[in-house]
């Protein structure tokens, strides 16, 4: 398994479990996210309570579990969402393109003029969409490095999150 990480602060940010579609040159990865149920898994093994299960004539037993119905991208990198105003993430995605640019300068060479394109193609897409568009910072809260976008494509119920994939490192586990 292969995990990506943020290239600057090394907080995981996707994995290759999850399908990963390029975008704009290359510079921008895009992942369908679905809401999963977790927890209150009642599993019967045949042997009333002695494990723990549910006899017969019990009404109750096992474990007191509530099911949860949660995004699998969110829960599994525990993104918390947050908040920009269109200048805001204007200024921040300059930013953040720049370091990228040193970053491919230093150690991919040959991805500098195709990042460059792309993050200028991503930058009109997300002028052109930004009212759908939500916001996540990875678990640590860092506001300086990788911002995870999510929007909804129609007819999906979950959410489709957008990752700058040259500002990514490749980790394999």
């Amino acid at each position: 398994m292969k995990i990506y990480v943020d290239a600057f602060s090394g907080e995981e940010i996707v994995s290759d479990s999850f399908n990963i579609e390029e975008k704009f040159e290359g510079a921008i990865g895009e992942v369908q996210s679905q809401d999963i149920v977790k927890g209150a898994v009642n599993v019967d093994v045949g042997a009333g309570g002695h494990f723990g299960g549910k006899n017969e004539d019990e009404e109750d037993g096992g474990v007191d579990d509530q099911a949860q119905k949660v995004n699998n991208i969110i829960d599994a990198f525990k993104y918390a969402e947050t908040q920009f105003t269109k200048a805001d993430y204007v200024t921040y995605f300059k930013s953040y393109a720049k370091k990228v640019k040193a970053y491919l300068e230093a150690n991919k060479p040959n991805r500098v003029a195709s990042f460059q394109k792309g993050a200028g193609e991503f930058i009109k897409w997300i002028s052109a969409n930004f009212n759908d568009l939500q916001f996540y910072c990875p678990e640590s809260y860092d506001m300086e490095n990788h911002i995870v976008i999510g929007y909804y494509k129609e007819g999906q119920a979950a959410p489709t999150f957008v990752y700058i994939l040259d500002g990514l490192k490749e980790v394999k586990m």
